[in-house]
């Protein structure tokens, strides 16, 4: 029994130090002056996973396109008397992840998102507003990269 959980013991170190080798190896890979890195609430890792996974942003043409991929696009479904809304989850599921991470970050340091979860927190509840905040970094993210400008939250 003590021998199994001297192993986890190491074996959990050892995973946390091949975490921080892979995270600096993200690093050196991404520019650190990148402009997805002056939007508040996108660190280091969630920027590098961002880029990674996007690619040439310019390759979508508006927003509505870039959001679609991120699988945060918002999509209605009816069925007789009920009607249901979320997101169509179409898209990588490895960005929705990463802005939905981003936004719970965002929604504390960022002014535009801060703003954006206060006008509809009355209206959303829970998950669909974090996910409604996700949204709408991801527009942030894409108008930075496309335009290849730094975030400005007056604009």
């Amino acid at each position: 029994m003590l021998s199994c959980l001297r192993f986890l013991l190491e074996e959990l170190e050892r995973l946390k130090t091949r975490k921080r080798e892979i995270e600096k190896e993200l690093e050196d890979f991404v520019p650190k002056d990148s402009l997805i890195f002056t939007i508040p609430g996108i660190g280091k890792t969630l920027g590098c996973i961002i880029l990674a996974r996007v690619g040439d942003v310019r390759r979508f043409s508006d927003k509505k396109r870039f959001v679609a991929y991120c699988g945060l696009d918002p999509v209605v479904e009816s069925s007789g008397k009920s009607v249901s809304r979320g997101i169509s989850k179409r898209g990588d599921a490895v960005l929705r992840r990463a802005f939905y991470l981003a936004a719970l970050t965002a929604i504390k340091v960022n002014p535009v998102i801060k703003r954006f979860y206060e006008e509809h927190k009355g209206r959303l509840k829970g998950r669909k507003l974090i996910t409604a905040c996700a949204r709408k970094l991801a527009v942030i993210t894409w108008a930075v990269l496309y335009y290849n400008k730094p975030f400005d939250a007056s604009e």
